[in-house]
């Protein structure tokens, strides 16, 4: 028998990739008519809109200082809540909420996908966590990538129960209206300021094509751990007045459509929502040739620029070349624009979605 009933699990709906994708993936599905849950650790001020069709269940707060008995109580708070909703399978996003998940769910008879949401081969930072988070995604039904590369991070014989479906891009993102440039005045970065989006590297090149392009801006969207460090950056390099630190913007779409430039500058990515993002808007786009995800969304030349990863000269290079020749800008941002209509909108990778949930073992 199909899936109807689907559980969906993340830390929250704060703003992050695997958070964003789950809040698409759970809204297109309830919006279908399937009865869709999603559980939550904890609720935030700031969230992604999610539908009002979409339960949501918040798990308790517990106040146990000792850490064996926390953890128990937490396990048997989850399975209650599995139990409560009684799912057709459990999809839970995030490392953490994989490897809880699925010790609580055990003898339960309910299928488990394991999801895969950034580079498995180096995140999270743990290897401990990164080893047992493998163990979990074996013993899974399921295993839900988001690109092929990912698939070499598992041995050979679970290729079968391995399923990749890329992430959905928002229609209203598509549906921007971006005005074609003459002149590149302003770049932007999207992203949480750490060192695995590396806008060390970003900020390096912007200040040695600030040299010889002293109207140009760069902003910088996003918070993180790095941020203080960036901005030291920048007073060194001598580019203070030239650089913003935006923080996060709720419209993203609008953020977009304001400048004229994007560059993902990442060490290593899953899929990256910010790339996709400005591609989808129509922005002219520079990547990083980082594994994983880029070179999936950029066809070098085409619809965008990679260059070798943590390399300063190859993206200054990159980047004088976009600002010398605007007619090319312009053609990649069409091109990328639909590119990730005809492939990445939210209908189309639901559809697949729910195709591959439904083949995943005891799901049909």
């Amino acid at each position: 028998m199909a899936v109807k009933k689907y559980l969906f699990v993340t830390n929250a709906l704060s703003f992050g990739g695997a958070e964003r994708v789950v809040s698409i993936l759970a809204s297109g599905i309830a919006e279908r008519g399937y009865d869709v849950h999603l559980i939550l650790y904890e609720k935030v001020n700031e969230e992604y809109p999610i539908s009002d069709k979409v339960t949501i269940h918040l798990l308790p707060r517990i106040d146990v200082e000792n850490r064996i008995k926390y953890f128990a109580k937490m396990l048997a708070a989850m399975r209650r809540k599995i139990s409560e909703v009684d799912p057709d399978v459990i999809i839970p996003f995030l490392p953490n909420q994989v490897i809880h998940f699925f010790i609580a769910s055990r003898l339960m008879n309910i299928p488990f996908v394991a999801t895969v949401r950034n580079n498995p081969f180096l995140y999270p930072d743990s290897k401990s966590i990164r080893t047992i988070g493998k163990i979990v995604a074996l013993l899974a039904s399921g295993i839900f990538l988001q690109t092929e590369e990912q698939t070499g991070f598992f041995p050979r014989f679970a290729k079968r129960k391995t399923f990749v479906i890329p992430n959905p891009v928002s229609n209203d993102l598509i549906d921007c209206n971006y005005q074609n440039r003459d002149h590149i005045q302003e770049i932007a970065t999207f992203g949480r300021l750490s060192t695995q989006k590396n806008q060390h590297l970003l900020i390096e090149a912007f200040a040695m094509v600030h040299k010889t392009n002293p109207s140009l801006r760069l902003s910088l969207y996003g918070a993180g751990e790095e941020e203080q460090n960036l901005k030291a950056l920048v007073g060194k390099l001598g580019v203070k007045d030239a650089v913003t630190f935006r923080g996060r913007v709720s419209n993203v779409g609008e953020a977009l459509m304001s400048t004229d430039l994007f560059v993902l500058s990442s060490n290593y990515e899953g899929m990256p929502n910010a790339l996709m993002e400005a591609m989808a808007v129509g922005l002219p786009c520079i990547s990083t040739d980082c594994p994983t995800g880029p070179k999936d969304l950029i066809d070098h030349m085409k619809d965008g620029i990679l260059v070798k990863s943590n390399n300063v000269s190859d993206l200054v290079s990159a980047i004088h070349y976009c600002i010398t020749n605007p007619v090319f800008c312009n053609h990649a941002g069409r091109a990328a624009k639909k590119k990730i209509k005809e492939e990445y909108q939210v209908d189309i990778v639901i559809d697949k979605f729910i195709h591959e949930i439904n083949g995943v073992k005891g799901c049909s």
